[in-house]
């Protein structure tokens, strides 16, 4: 990865705001590696992208405060809560100026602005979707197919995962940038193929690797087959297979703590310098 200018119109540069999985998990044990839920900003030159708003987009929306408006696209992965669940408290959907495009896949027949209204209602919430001052428009995502912007290409797939989930490809002056939340491989532990295909060759990749072998076999109580996450060993072997230059294990269970995800890097990403578990905050230049 190397550096660029933040005013570059060639810079491709990836943020994240939340990296754990499921539910927040914030206390002294996982303040390394952070307790907010899924959220990550891209930047390709002059256009910036959200993936999910878990409840890492809150602290992504007070870095905002201040900026000068602007127009941001959200591409959601899915629509399970753990990815939504930071939309009420990003502060800039109360500020006028600002313009959202937000993408979602139809999620067992429903969209973002379905699942948004539900979740911005009395009792819950005292703020309904129609009283934000930006402007917001909801579009609905085609999984299999592109999204053009300018020279940007972002290619989506369909992977793995209960209700279905989108994976992210960013292509961008000949470098890329994949996302593949929330995915679990196959149950036999072959490779899956189309995971395979859509990672391959990518400068960075942010992969599901929520699940330790024991732990997804059975061995450390419930079995989590079938729960829609991948395995660490799962991730690499993939990760591997696809020749991806830089990785990062990505949804940490919200029970493990930083000493767990120390110890679980101490044994499995032993002379694998290019894998590693991402922590809330870290951005990358590509």
């Amino acid at each position: 990865m190397t550096s660029t200018s933040p005013k570059s119109p060639a810079r491709f540069w990836v943020k994240f705001w939340g990296v754990r999985g499921s539910v927040p998990a914030p206390g002294p044990d996982t303040v390394r590696y952070g307790g907010n839920t899924s959220c990550i900003e891209v930047r390709c030159g002059e256009e910036r992208f959200v993936l999910d708003g878990g409840t890492g987009v809150r602290p992504l929306g007070d870095s905002l405060r201040g900026a000068e408006a602007a127009r941001i696209t959200f591409l959601m992965t899915h629509l399970h809560l753990d990815h939504v669940q930071g939309f009420p408290f990003f502060a800039p959907f109360l500020v006028p100026g600002y313009h959202f495009d937000l993408y979602s896949a139809l999620h067992n027949g429903a969209g973002l602005e379905d699942v948004l209204s539900q979740l911005l209602s009395q009792p819950a919430f005292p703020i309904s979707l129609d009283m934000f001052a930006a402007d917001l428009t909801f579009r609905e995502l085609q999984v299999g197919g592109t999204l053009d912007f300018g020279a940007l290409r972002i290619r989506t797939t369909l992977l793995n995962h209960p209700g279905g989930v989108v994976g992210y490809r960013f292509e961008f002056g000949e470098r890329s940038y994949v996302h593949c939340s929330d995915w679990e491989h196959p149950l036999d532990g072959s490779l899956d193929p189309v995971l395979v295909n859509f990672i391959q060759g990518a400068d960075l990749l942010s992969i599901d690797a929520m699940y330790t072998e024991a732990e997804y076999l059975g061995r450390s109580g419930s079995s989590r087959k079938g729960w829609g996450h991948a395995t660490h060993d799962a991730a690499i072997r993939h990760a591997e297979a696809a020749g991806v230059r830089q990785t990062l294990l990505f949804h940490h269970d919200p029970a493990r703590t930083d000493a767990e995800l120390d110890a679980i890097a101490a044994t499995q990403l032993v002379g694998r310098p290019a894998i590693r578990f991402v922590r809330e905050g870290e951005a990358f230049d590509l």
